[in-house]
């Protein structure tokens, strides 16, 4: 016979189909149901138990009975048949995509390792910088990284040039900056070498 905890964490993996099938977050469902993000966390864990309202909250979100919510063997719905709010939810998630939380600043690690080992001893550009960090940070963005330039601590110690590529703007380590004034070497000529990013 099964426990409790297998009950929870069976219902939590259901929570979860249904949140992928859509392109849902955590965060998404807590809006939709009124909750907090880390609740809903915790019931895809299985780490919390459910009253039946909070059970029918989360499958009125995907316009089925709480009991056919719980049944991994039933059909998931056609998301014309979802309510209108969940509509404009996913909608809107598939507009501004998934945010990836960094609490680990896996991100800003990388980008001072790069600053260390003098990457920006020439200009380059946010996109340049993320072609030269590990592969486990692909799915960031380069608007991301130009966002860490210019705030502090780093715009102490990097500036942004008046020079760009194409839309890009650059930015040097403020050690090397005199090296590259307008008037002074190619910066469009240093920041194509960097399209080969250090090893």
């Amino acid at each position: 016979m099964y426990g409790e905890e297998t009950y929870r964490k069976e219902y939590g993996k259901q929570v979860e189909k249904y949140l992928a099938a859509f392109g849902l977050t955590e965060e998404d469902l807590g809006k939709l149901i009124n909750s907090s993000s880390d609740n809903v966390r915790d019931i895809v864990k299985g780490a919390v138990g459910l009253s039946l309202g909070k059970m029918i909250k989360i499958a009125n979100v995907f316009s089925v009975h709480y009991y056919q919510f719980a049944d991994p063997a039933y059909p998931l719905p056609e998301e014309r048949h979802l309510s209108r709010s969940t509509r404009k939810k996913i909608e809107k998630r598939k507009s501004i995509g998934i945010i990836v939380r960094d609490n680990q600043n896996l991100l800003a690690k990388e980008l001072d390792r790069l600053i260390s080992i003098g990457f920006l001893s020439k200009p380059v550009t946010a996109s340049m910088l993320h072609q030269a960090m590990d592969k486990s940070l692909s799915n960031r963005n380069s608007t991301e990284i130009s966002n860490l330039l210019i705030k502090r601590p780093r715009n102490q110690i990097i500036a942004k040039l008046s020079a760009k590529v194409g839309k890009q703007n650059l930015y040097i380590h403020k050690d090397f900056l005199k090296n590259h004034e307008p008037n002074g070497l190619d910066l469009f000529q240093s920041a194509a070498e960097q399209d080969n990013p250090l090893k």
